[in-house]
């Protein structure tokens, strides 16, 4: 007997099907996208218990988005206000679906600033790609997949 239960395996998203938009652009060469949100807790000292309690305080939004290096568009978008001593700040979309699913799942992160800006890192027999490290300080779902979805056929 398995322990699978409903879960039915083909309505796994599959990666190739996603995308992102910077700043309502899409970057097509996008080959993968994460951004997570880490929980802040502080201990609350207790009597009576010999585990360790948290309160929650807040939270810190990062990730990385990597690309296949085939043109400037970050140095474009970030080199002048980086002389400058200005921040650049985007808005990113994640999207994505995959027609095996049947659902599209999007969050909007908003103040997203980049941590670095790789200014050469090619070599010989190596395809040019870029990860870059990134902060937001909001997101918002605009869409989500209905987890009943995971038992239809």
């Amino acid at each position: 007997m398995t322990n699978a239960g409903n879960y039915n395996e083909e309505k796994t998203i599959y990666g190739n099907y996603g995308s992102v938009f910077l700043d309502d652009s899409q970057v097509a060469e996008a080959t993968a996208l994460q951004a997570k949100c880490k929980v802040n807790k502080v201990e609350v000292p207790m009597c009576g218990t010999n585990s360790k309690k948290y309160k929650t305080v807040g939270w810190d939004g990062s990730g990385t988005i990597t690309l296949n290096k085939v043109s400037s568009r970050m140095m474009l978008l970030m080199a002048t206000n980086l002389k400058n001593g200005i921040e650049t700040v985007f808005t990113m979309i994640s999207k994505v679906s995959d027609p095996g699913n049947g659902g599209t799942e999007r969050v909007k992160m908003s103040g997203v600033k980049f941590d670095e800006l790789t200014l050469a890192d090619w070599g010989s027999g190596k395809l040019g790609s870029e990860s870059i490290p990134f902060t937001f300080e909001d997101f918002e779902p605009l869409d989500t997949i209905d987890p009943s979805i995971i038992t239809s056929a």
